[in-house]
């Protein structure tokens, strides 16, 4: 400190330490002019800090939704993980992938109300368009501001300095941007940036501009150090921003989990255990008659909407590669870019009736199953597509000749799938790789005329890699429809664990559900060991494999075939087309069974869980002592010689 070059002007020196006091006086750069002012004391004093989801609740009011007044934390308990995680020291970017109507605008909003009163710096706000930027300025971002007695403080007063695109606050502005225009987002350094609805964006700003998003990080620069940054959106497709920004580019991933009331079950809580009537398949119905329920996947107890609310309650957020909890990844990790999935089953806003009657919708309109994928499940939607040809089959062959399995430890199981006809069997067997990626190729296809061919096809004869090492068949599905049902369970019977009969239906709302077939007579009570039916979802595993077909055979996940794959095969893997209602039918005049088989494959290799398989990574060997060649001038020594040593 250069005492001849600063001028103090300080309000009470008694608080001073005496030889400061002394040597500021003797300077001449001391005056007096009373004590501090009410405002100073506010504005200098330190306060304690407090997460943002307390600070919501003392401060916060909400002017408008269905649920007006002070913010209440109870009501959407998954977003006070999300408020207090976006001031976590470390972290710049915080991703909400969400369903519709969730509160994650809400949230956001509370974040920049938090700023304004505790981390202050200039505020940018970028909407989809000029209308909803003005929409939200006027009717939640002011009305945030002036509902609020903390908030409201910090307003001028002055008539100009409140507008629809710009609030100017004592200590800092608020800008309203929109991602059409780049001159909104130009020439303003921002700490605080809030993207909303990103994937209503454009992809550019302008014919000479980048992309929305990247034209707006821009502005945070100055920032460097502690700027935040919000990403807010329902997805759309995967090259959307939202769920690129979810699962590329954010290092920390974080599902919500629910803790069962009955049970105390702490699960992810996921769509497949949203039940209703077996034999209910009108929308209307089930939502307007509330059928749906949830069932726990640990005690079988079943939720209505007041118990996953309560379940919801006692949730917590677990990130989805370490498996810890929110706080305690963050402190452990540090990570930069932290990401959020909220599906709509999550929110005390949504029943779970009317999540089961978008999904029925969605199983006869294609239009509707992509506003289910994307309003509810909060997943982008995945567009198969309607046609294939025989070409584009026929180059998915590799070199291998049937029978051959790929080397290299990449196969984690082999399983078989049949199609059951009145004169035989179509059946595939398929390898199926390690791990999320589902990479699979075919090891032999074709026709059996009777069980036993089947057996020996399936246990008896040998799969062999290029090492010579040997693989099973470790898991069979068979096709139960047709006229052949009673003989496929008797089958079963004699094959118990090995084969598994299937019954594929179009309308479920799960990809797999289990039936008793075998109960003690007058009960519903299971014999143990008895059959069990797979009734298979083959709209989803259809979809899927379509999907999959699209994959480049050099890229993870390919769907391989052996090179003697037939053209009769290929021209099988395009005999069914999606209709107008998103169900699959037959082409006319034409064979399905290879298309069959492959969706009973995925269905195996759903129910044998191949995707949570690991590969199990080869131990270290210990390095071994080197024993020195004769000729050299070396002897034993140390204790009990143990060890070499040179002679000298």
């Amino acid at each position: 400190m250069n005492l001849n070059q600063t001028t103090f002007t300080i309000k009470s020196p008694s608080w001073l330490p005496g030889m400061l006091a002394d040597q500021l006086l003797e300077s001449g750069k001391l005056e007096y002019f009373g004590s501090f002012t009410a405002a100073e004391k506010k504005v200098l004093r330190k306060r304690k800090q407090i997460p943002v989801s307390r600070w919501c609740e003392k401060h916060r009011v909400v002017t408008t939704g269905g649920l007006p007044g002070r913010w209440k934390n109870r009501v959407t308990p998954y977003m006070v993980g999300v408020m207090d995680a976006s001031f976590f020291p470390s972290v710049r970017v915080i991703t909400v992938c969400a369903a519709p109507q969730v509160a994650k605008s809400e949230a956001a909003n509370n974040c920049i109300g938090y700023a304004i009163d505790r981390a202050p710096g200039p505020v940018l706000y970028v909407y989809p368009d000029e209308q909803t930027a003005r929409d939200n300025s006027r009717d939640r971002i002011r009305p945030m501001i002036e509902s609020s007695a903390r908030l409201r403080g910090y307003l001028t007063g002055v008539d100009d300095d409140v507008s629809s695109m710009r609030i100017n606050l004592q200590h800092m502005p608020i800008y309203m941007a929109w991602a059409r225009s780049a001159a909104r987002m130009a020439n303003k350094p921002i700490r605080h940036l809030v993207f909303d609805e990103t994937d209503k964006y454009p992809e550019t700003s302008g014919k000479k501009e980048t992309d929305p998003i990247s034209l707006g990080e821009k502005r945070t620069r100055t920032y460097r150090w502690f700027y935040k940054e919000w990403k807010i959106s329902s997805p759309t497709i995967e090259e959307g921003f939202i769920w690129v920004a979810l699962t590329v580019e954010s290092q920390a991933v974080f599902d919500y989990y629910v803790r069962c009331s009955f049970c105390d079950h702490f699960h992810l809580m996921t769509f497949e255990q949203i039940k209703f009537p077996e034999d209910e398949r009108d929308p209307e119905r089930v939502e307007g008659e509330n059928l749906a329920w949830y069932q726990c996947p640990e005690c079988g107890e079943t939720w209505d909407d007041d118990l996953r609310n309560r379940a919801v309650q006692n949730g917590d957020w677990i990130e989805r590669e370490s498996g810890l909890e929110l706080m305690v990844h963050l402190k452990k990790h540090r990570p930069q870019k932290i990401g959020f999935h909220i599906p709509s089953w999550l929110s005390i806003f949504v029943g779970l009736s009317e999540v089961a009657a978008a999904f029925l919708r969605g199983l006869k309109d294609k239009t509707k199953l992509k506003d289910f994928r994307n309003g509810h499940q909060a997943i982008p939607w995945l567009d198969y597509p309607d046609e294939r040809d025989e070409d584009h089959i026929l180059a998915l062959r590799d070199e291998r000749p049937a029978g051959l399995v790929p080397s290299g430890n990449v196969v984690a199981a082999l399983t078989g799938a049949i199609d059951t006809q009145d004169n035989g069997f179509f059946y595939e067997i398929r390898a199926w790789g390690y791990g999320l990626t589902q990479e699979s190729w075919q090891i032999r296809n074709g026709f059996a005329a009777n069980f036993a061919q089947l057996e020996k096809i399936l246990f008896d004869d040998a799969y062999l890699d290029a090492e010579g090492k040997k693989y099973l068949v470790r898991l069979s599905v068979i096709d139960s429809g047709g006229h052949r049902t009673s003989e496929v369970y008797d089958w079963c019977r004699v094959n118990r664990g090995r084969v598994f009969a299937l019954k594929g239906v179009q309308t479920m709302n799960q990809p797999v559900a289990w039936s008793k077939i075998d109960v003690y007579p007058g009960t519903n009570k299971p014999i143990a060991g008895g059959v069990m039916l797979a009734r298979v979802n083959t709209t989803y595993f259809k979809n899927k494999l379509a999907n999959t077909l699209e994959i480049a055979p050099d890229d993870p996940g390919a769907w391989h075939m052996h090179a003697e794959m037939s053209v009769d095969w290929a021209r099988q893997m395009t005999s069914e087309y999606v209709d107008e209602k998103g169900i699959w039918q037959v082409r006319q005049s034409m064979a399905n069974h290879g298309w069959d088989v492959s969706g009973y494959g995925l269905a195996a290799a759903e129910i044998l869980g191949v995707r949570f398989w690991q590969k199990k990574q080869p131990k270290k060997e210990e390095e071994k002592p080197v024993i020195p060649a004769q000729n050299e001038n070396w002897v034993r020594g140390g204790k009990q010689g143990s060890v070499w040593i040179k002679n000298k």
